[in-house]
């Protein structure tokens, strides 16, 4: 039986593939992402069973499973997660489903249940409570009016499926938008290709059981009872006694009576009034409906075009059904009259591209872009929901449960915009959204050019703003509306997100008692038995033989293994090679001919980029100065996983503190003579401009790499694997990799002496690819160009040199990606 475990939490993988192995099954297999995955698949040839995190970057574990399902038919899936996925139903079917923190015994627990169930059902998070609908309902003055019931608030999670990056030449972090058919189909293929290896196990090939009473299984649904709600099947909404519902916009052929408010009832409760009823549950029939425009009841590419739900600054919102895979989606489409200027079609495709970068569980994920008779689009994730805009014009509030949630969830998204370093636009009404069972969403503000210039105190401010307009006055006792004052008018300021995070965690407390008499005998129990999980995990992973060396560092107190270190300098790398004037070969045998100019003999490495960062952070006066035009306002220039983090479980150290300290990351070798990689081209452009130099053009580094006479491999026209640092030998599993070149992920700089290119210039053929200063047209959108990437890296098994990759938009990064500089006069000596 072949066992594969794909979780982002290295140290965690690890954990739970050590504690099978110790008690019966075969070693599983152990990766970090898809990529990852697949290569360890392709090794093995074979897959019976796939335990997967669903929240990963840049492919998601639904799409992960769909990939590999399409090869091996009878695959087991075993879902786990931190977060709620009851919106995805459907792609959880005939999967299990464990709600982190998973140990071994339920990791044990689900795959025996695959194996011994005929119809396995997926498993609810024991951690969600099931909510008490409320009712929609306005305000009522008089003092018979009925305590509302406060739904439980648990936040969503969405995980982001990557826009079609498996398989991708430099294995994309984000995925740019695919265009048209590009977007994964979210149910396995219908005929795939039997592969003999992946018939069913026996049940008796699994070990025998581990005898652990104290050992909770994930909580299967009770008889009869919904296993997940699907997006389109949203619950009825049960009206509160003596309420009347609130006027909502109805669906075209679907006419409501309107509400009949009592006489003389203002659309805010006076100060004696009862509470205001929070907002009922959203379902189906509670989503916003505009009045139809040319678009409504057409199909516009593979879409058709059920109702207008929304409007943009520059583009209709709308539901549509995309008709070739049989799903719902939000599809945006940019409005007729800017069709026709090319400045809006290029800033709305690229804002589509952007917004395809995202990948947060609140953020709706963008799945493709494209254009159809004159049309341009993008479609994405939907959800059935309103926006807080919506929700104050029909005259409700939110109840202070949702309140606390949705403020929290909008922070949240707010820090993760701001650790990514993505350009995005000011919250608002608009963008804080409200779905089923009341769980907050928010709106995909990604953009590439944002409409305004703020910071972060301005988007705590419009955060109290948009809060303060939708909750009723009432809130005061529970300081949610206290705080959401405090923000908008300035008296209230925090220094950081999680800050404001913080501070919006600590009213939970006040507002869970009013919900803590719906919880069940049975959904205590479920409660105490993710508590005691979580003990049980957190003992077991200490003691268990796979702890990553990091942890078992910290639980130690080797203190010295932390400052000691084994590659804390680094070697001077500056010098540069003159490639004279003159002719050589350019591609397919094309002649091109060049002035003098002069390139790194090395690629750029992480000791040199640091003593870049250091000079930032030396001289705040001259962050911006090297810059490009074009970068995102307040972009900083840490590549991606550098610096280090302080988690809730502790400190995190970043690559660069690994590569000095430890000489080691994602268990592989690397050091401060590694080359950088996680820069985007803005960081590249940055750093070159600092030096006083330049990036090279793609022409420039060809030539560099293969001669006048254009040799495929740096060493000739025969490939040679042993020569260069590839992908060929590389592998998830950290106690092999590396058997044909000698290194499994990068290697320093000046360590493959034979990728030497015949002007002397070392690691064109592999370690890491390379930006360059070249835009060409992203085959993907046409209507778009993007930096040319040249080189292989240790991830491909491709090292020509002839290799160009368009793929990875300018704010992109990658861990196989790197640069290197030239300068058009010669370097001082």
């Amino acid at each position: 039986m072949k066992i594969l475990i794909v979780d982002d939490e290295l140290g965690l993988a690890s954990g739970l593939a050590g504690w099978l192995t110790e008690n019966g099954w075969p070693q599983p297999g152990v990766a970090t992402n898809a990529d990852e995955a697949t290569a360890w698949v392709d090794q093995q040839g074979r897959l019976d069973v796939l335990v997967t995190d669903v929240v990963m970057q840049p492919t998601d574990g639904f799409t992960l499973r769909e990939t590999l399902q399409a090869r091996f038919p009878k695959l087991k899936v075993v879902f786990i997660s931190g977060y709620d996925l009851s919106d995805y139903g459907p792609r959880m079917e005939g999967a299990r489903f464990l709600p982190k923190p998973v140990s071994g015994y339920d990791i044990d627990g689900a795959i025996r249940a695959l194996f011994e169930q005929p119809a396995p059902v997926v498993a609810q998070p024991v951690a969600a409570p099931t909510p008490v609908t409320p009712a929609v309902a306005q305000p009522a003055p008089v003092a018979a009016q009925p305590t509302p019931v406060v739904a439980q608030a648990a936040p969503a999670a969405a995980p982001v499926g990557a826009v079609g990056t498996a398989g991708a030449p430099v294995g994309a972090k984000v995925a740019s938008v695919a265009a048209k058919a590009a977007t994964p189909t979210p149910t396995p293929v219908a005929s795939p290709r039997p592969v003999a290896a992946a018939a069913t196990p026996v049940a008796a090939a699994a070990p025998k059981a581990v005898a652990a009473a104290a050992a909770p299984q994930a909580v299967a649904p009770t008889a009869g009872q919904p296993v997940v709600a699907k997006l389109s099947a949203a619950p009825k909404v049960a009206a509160a006694p003596q309420a009347k519902p609130a006027a909502v916009a109805a669906k075209a052929g679907a006419p409501r009576p309107a509400a009949a408010a009592p006489a003389g009832a203002g659309a805010r409760p006076a100060a004696a009034a009862s509470p205001a009823v929070p907002i009922a549950q959203p379902a189906d029939n509670s989503e916003v409906e505009l009045p139809a425009d040319q678009f409504v009841g057409t199909a516009v590419g593979n879409y058709q075009v059920e109702a207008k739900i929304g409007q943009g600054s520059r583009s209709g919102i709308y539901r549509a059904q995309q008709t070739n895979i049989g799903r719902p989606v939000r599809l945006y489409i940019l409005e007729p009259e800017r069709a026709h200027d090319q400045e809006e079609v290029k800033s709305f495709i690229s804002d589509a591209s952007v917004k395809a970068n995202v990948s947060h569980p609140y953020i709706f994920a963008v799945y493709e872009a494209g254009q159809s008779n004159g049309s341009y689009f993008y479609s994405c994730e939907y959800v059935p929901c309103r926006s807080l805009k919506q929700i104050i014009q029909a005259g409700q509030f939110l109840d202070e449960a949702t309140a606390v949630q949705a403020m929290k969830v909008t922070a949240e998204v707010l820090a993760y915009f701001e650790k990514e370093k993505i350009s995005h636009n000011l919250i608002g009404e608009n963008t804080v959204l409200i779905g089923e069972k009341n769980k907050p969403r928010i709106a995909n503000i990604a953009t590439y050019h944002p409409e305004a210039t703020f910071d972060m105190k301005r988007e705590m401010v419009e955060i109290g703003r948009v809060f303060a307009a939708v909750l009723p006055e009432q809130s005061q006792a529970l300081g949610i509306r206290a705080l959401a004052v405090g923000l908008a008018d300035g008296s209230r300021e925090f220094p950081t997100w999680q800050a404001l995070i913080d501070a919006v965690t600590a009213l939970e407390p006040k507002v869970a008692p009013q919900d803590a008499y719906k919880l069940d005998a049975q959904e205590r129990a479920a409660i105490r038995m993710v508590e005691e999980a979580k003990k049980r995990q957190k003992r077991g992973m200490y003691i268990s033989t796979a702890v990553s060396l990091t942890l078992l560092a910290v639980a130690l107190g080797v203190v010295y293994f932390f400052i000691s270190g084994s590659n804390t300098k680094g070697t001077d790398f500056n010098k540069m090679i003159e490639i004279p004037a003159g002719e050589f070969v350019y591609q397919d045998g094309q002649k091109e001919t060049l002035p003098t100019f002069y390139i790194d003999e090395y690629e750029v490495t992480i000791g040199q980029y640091a003593k870049f960062l250091e000079y930032l952070k030396a001289h705040p006066d001259e962050a911006t100065k090297f810059d490009h035009p074009d970068q995102p306002k307040g972009k900083s220039h840490n590549p991606e996983k550098w610096a280090d983090e302080d988690l809730p479980t502790g400190w995190m150290p970043g690559y660069y503190t690994r590569a000095k300290r430890w000489g080691k990351y994602h268990d592989a070798k690397l050091d401060v003579n590694s080359p950088v990689f996680g820069v985007d081209w803005y960081d590249a452009y940055a750093y070159a401009k600092w030096k006083g130099h330049r990036l090279p053009t793609e022409k420039e580094w060809e030539k560099a790499a293969r001669g006048t006479q254009g040799f495929l491999y740096p060493w000739g026209n025969d490939p040679d694997n042993k020569k260069v640092n590839s992908g060929l030998d590389t592998n998830p599993d950290p106690s092999k990799g590396g058997e044909i070149d000698g290194w499994d992920r990068w290697s320093p700089v000046d360590a493959v002496k034979t990728d030497k290119s015949p002007f002397n210039v070392y690691g064109m053929g592999g370690n890491v690819s390379e930006w360059t200063a070249t835009f060409d047209v992203d085959p993907m959108l046409p209507s778009q160009k993007v930096p040319v990437l040249r080189g292989g890296n240790w991830r491909t098994p491709d090292y020509k040199l002839t290799r160009r990759i368009l793929k990875l938009s300018e704010i992109q990064n990658d861990e196989a990606l790197g640069f290197r500089t030239v300068s058009d006069t010669p370097p001082a000596k």
